[in-house]
């Protein structure tokens, strides 16, 4: 059975199940990819800075404030902020994964990367040159003839 040219999404990219194109997969994943990396960063810096306090405050782990000292609530929000995005980022990589089959372990390695400071921006251009190709190769509507 041939394919309409009605039954491609936007932007040239073929349609997926749900009106989800692997383009838009992609863009959803780089964003998550980024954002939880710069979170991860602010929350390195957070226990990084709380640890200081602590040593030189001579005060009891949980007490010292960390960034909370000169962001109002960091101590609570970067944290949480982290660990939500952390996980709609792994809802993102497992939606690349079961449309792209990328090998499974590197695909773990790349859901772990929102674990390891910077790791998530390397995983996250890993991604994009392992699926631009893929993207590429769909051809858009009007080049068929």
């Amino acid at each position: 059975m041939t394919q309409s040219p009605g039954a491609r999404a936007e932007g040239g990219a073929a349609a997926r199940p749900g009106g989800q194109s692997l383009s838009g997969s992609l863009t959803r994943y780089r964003v998550l990819a980024y954002a939880t990396g710069v979170f991860l960063l602010l929350l390195t810096l957070h226990v990084i800075i709380q640890a200081v306090q602590w040593q030189s405050n001579d005060i009891p782990y949980s007490q010292a404030e960390g960034l909370g000292k000169w962001i109002p609530g960091g101590d609570v929000w970067i944290p949480a902020t982290h660990g939500w995005l952390y996980l709609a980022y792994v809802v993102a990589s497992v939606d690349l994964w079961m449309r792209t089959r990328l090998p499974a372990g590197r695909m773990l390695l790349v859901v772990l990367a929102g674990t390891v400071p910077v790791m998530s921006f390397v995983a996250e251009r890993w991604v994009t040159g392992k699926l631009r190709p893929m993207i590429a190769a769909v051809q858009p509507v009007g080049s068929q003839n």
